[in-house]
């Protein structure tokens, strides 16, 4: 078995290159890179004693079948559900963090990831784009009261677990961020959206793009279906041929979430401090 130590520098490199390739390369992964990542994480699973072997892939296959479909549906790029199965190889088993004395549950390495992505990506949204509108962000007053009830309900929640001593001080600050950032992200919902789509003909669109099919009308949908069948959220080349004469524009994610990056960040904080549910509980 090689080194964790190892292990872990190839796994973060790995995923630091993902996150460069989404942030520097417009959110496109060479595929020659994205195979040869998947080559390498089932080269280092071989080097794990049988057992390991074996729950290494069932993880990694049980991460990529529903990972695919939501890249065929359009809510994940094609490098980033490969991305999950890469590291689902690399290391299965959440290990014994490298700043944390907390010994960890052994769940999938993958679970610890996605937890600790999501709760930057929570952060991150909010801030970059209100902070970047010109225009004063439009409050979605519709959502209002359901912010005030996801954050009360955060509130009730932090202070049940405070009272029956369950919660730790840094669970405290992580799920008051959480339930802060969710409150913003609710209540500016359309002014998040319209900063990360673009309105574009259909032959500006490229092969992978993801259509914002949430923010179209009923008509604009029904138009675009009647010219083809195969219209939804994930361009394809056959869609691509079929809409590429028309004439009306489409949203389209131009400036939407790095993903890859902050997969690399749940990879860090998930080797520095381990499982996020465990800093948050006693």
């Amino acid at each position: 078995m090689l080194n964790q130590l190892l292990v872990s520098a190839v796994l973060i490199a790995i995923t630091a290159i993902y996150a460069l390739f989404d942030v520097l390369n417009k959110r496109n992964i060479p595929n020659t890179f994205v195979y040869l990542t998947v080559a390498v994480a089932f080269v280092i699973t071989l080097t794990y004693g049988y057992s390991t072997i074996l729950y290494s892939i069932v993880i990694a296959v049980i991460v990529a079948i529903p990972g695919y479909m939501l890249y065929k549906k359009g809510f994940l790029g094609g490098g980033d559900f490969l991305e999950f199965v890469a590291i689902s190889l690399i290391l299965p088993i959440q290990p014994n963090p490298m700043l944390y004395s907390e010994v960890q549950i052994p769940i999938p390495f993958i679970i610890s990831v996605l937890l600790a992505a999501g709760y930057t990506v929570s952060i991150y949204i909010p801030i970059y784009y209100l902070g970047r509108s010109a225009k004063k962000p439009k409050i979605d007053r519709k959502r209002i009261t359901s912010g005030i009830v996801l954050l009360f309900s955060y509130t009730i929640l932090i202070a049940i677990m405070y009272a029956i001593s369950y919660i730790r001080l840094t669970g405290i600050i992580v799920l008051g961020v959480i339930g802060i950032a969710s409150f913003f992200i609710i209540i500016y919902e359309s002014s998040i959206y319209s900063g990360m789509v673009e309105m574009v003909l259909p032959s500006s669109l490229e092969q992978g793009d993801m259509i914002a099919t949430n923010l179209m009308d009923k008509k604009d949908i029904e138009y675009f279906t009647k010219i083809s069948k195969r219209f939804d959220r994930l361009v394809t080349k056959k869609l691509l041929s079929d809409i590429r004469d028309a004439k009306k524009k489409l949203p389209v994610y131009r400036d939407s979430v790095p993903f890859a990056l902050f997969i690399f960040f749940g990879v860090v904080i998930s080797l520095l401090f381990g499982n996020l549910m465990l800093l948050i509980l006693t």
